[in-house]
């Protein structure tokens, strides 16, 4: 029973080390974009409560957070990135530890257009519907559509 005790413990180490990377990943890909929390959760389809959790990667309280498949999905439809931008070591094997990268470049093409990076625009960030085509901030009081 204790064996079984101590391998438990240790994969939820393994887990909650994805979990913590994903969470920055996630933090940082929301900044960068210029949302809230509150304005992600919306455009995300999910509460600004999941967002919390996962960029603090707390379920609760109860243990790492753990994100469905369609979560991940939506938040990269939300910020506009591939979904591999927001899983850590994405290009890699899964490792006992995740390791941290402070890049969010990952293998699959991406950024690919300028502007991948950009700030979303004002109209995006306060008016868009779930789905739009975001248009993105380039420089003080303009803005470039995607194209």
């Amino acid at each position: 029973m204790l064996g079984k005790l101590a391998r438990m413990a240790a994969e939820r180490s393994q887990w909650s080390s994805y979990g913590y990377v994903f969470g920055q990943r996630l933090l940082r890909l929301r900044t960068m974009r210029g949302l809230s929390q509150d304005r992600l959760a919306e455009l995300a389809h999910v509460s600004r409560n999941q967002i919390s959790n996962l960029e603090r990667n707390d379920n609760n309280g109860k243990s790492p957070a753990d994100p469905s498949l369609s979560t991940v999905y939506r938040l990269a439809r939300a910020l506009h990135v591939p979904p591999a931008v927001l899983l850590p070591n994405a290009g890699g094997q899964v490792q006992e530890i995740c390791p941290e990268h402070a890049s969010l470049a990952v293998e699959v093409v991406w950024p690919s257009a300028p502007t991948d990076t950009l700030a979303f625009g004002v109209d995006h960030i306060f008016f868009a519907l779930p789905g739009d085509e975001p248009s993105f901030a380039i420089g003080p009081g303009e803005e470039a559509q995607e194209g």
